[in-house]
């Protein structure tokens, strides 16, 4: 990962906003990707809230090493929740079927993201921005190595 005091970070944290995070973000942390620990304590410094939704628990729950565990288990419970509401499931549902008519496929629990993010007026940050081609949510990128 780049440097989190590039311009990407800057504007990360000039804002005081709620972010959602996405699950590439929550397992580059765990995983000891300083660039991302260290933004989430810039964010943190500044007043942002960092929250993370039911898709994230899941994922993050399949995708654990044994060894894992604990350090994910104490990250989820102090990351905000961000209810998946019945208007970011419906959401969702226009998500894929506009980017079906247009012969892309949106998998479910990404719209179900785009939707909680949506719904709670949240900033997305992910690592594979292409998940997220919607035009009417804030989407950041993390910066790539």
């Amino acid at each position: 990962m780049g440097e989190v005091s590039s311009s990407i970070g800057k504007r990360f944290c000039r804002q005081l906003s709620r972010y959602l995070l996405d699950t590439t973000v929550l397992i580059a942390h765990l995983r000891g990707e300083p660039d991302v620990t260290q933004l989430f304590f810039d964010l943190l410094a500044k007043g942002s809230r960092l929250g993370i939704c039911c898709v994230n628990v899941a994922e993050v729950e399949r995708g654990l090493r044994p060894q894992e565990r604990k350090r994910a288990k104490d990250l989820i419970e102090r990351l905000e929740y961000f209810d998946t509401t019945r208007a970011a499931a419906r959401r969702a549902g226009i998500y894929q079927a506009r980017l079906q008519r247009q012969g892309l496929t949106l998998h479910t629990p990404d719209a179900i993201v785009a939707g909680t993010a949506r719904a709670h007026g949240a900033i997305l940050i992910t690592d594979n921005l292409s998940d997220f081609p919607m035009s009417d949510i804030v989407v950041e990128e993390l910066p790539s190595e």
